[in-house]
């Protein structure tokens, strides 16, 4: 018989998945490209689509993950989204993505399109976030529960030089 070592540590979380049982809210889309959960997006060209978020566009939420991502991995094996496949854009709630660097609880993010990570400051090329705050403390690499309230009327983002 095999024994396995038992886990010490509980995994924090997923990527792109929702973080508590609280209220929260999704809607339901189409992929307008190719893109990982857990990213950012905006209202893509066509009707009922979304697109990753960039600088310029409204945040209407973030992609959640499902098991039925189809799209091309990426070069690290991350599942996509392939064009046209159906998901869950969060934007009510509480969801896990992933901590470029160590941020505190109440922070407000800065999305990272070329890493796919979230901080707690401003660089050149990172998205702040509106109506968001990371809701505890990682440190860098690790999930981090991302507090969403997507408010209608928002302005469009505009990425830090």
């Amino acid at each position: 018989m095999a024994l396995i070592p038992q886990r010490t540590t509980v995994p924090r979380g997923t990527i792109g998945t929702w973080a508590n049982m609280e209220e929260d809210n999704a809607r339901t889309m189409f992929a307008g490209s190719e893109f990982a959960a857990a990213v950012p997006l905006a209202l893509g060209a066509t009707e009922m689509t979304a697109v990753p978020l960039t600088t310029g566009n409204r945040f209407i939420g973030i992609a959640l993950a499902n098991n039925t991502m189809y799209g091309t991995p990426l070069a690290d094996g991350t599942p996509t989204y392939a064009e046209g496949d159906l998901l869950g854009v969060a934007d009510m709630g509480t969801v896990f993505v992933l901590a470029g660097e160590d941020v505190t609880e109440g922070a407000v993010p800065f999305y990272d399109p070329a890493t796919r990570k979230y901080h707690g400051t401003t660089a050149a090329g990172r998205l702040p976030l509106p109506n968001c705050e990371f809701d505890e403390s990682a440190a860098e690499g690790e999930p981090v529960a991302l507090r969403i309230r997507v408010v209608p009327g928002t302005s469009n983002v505009t990425a830090a030089e």
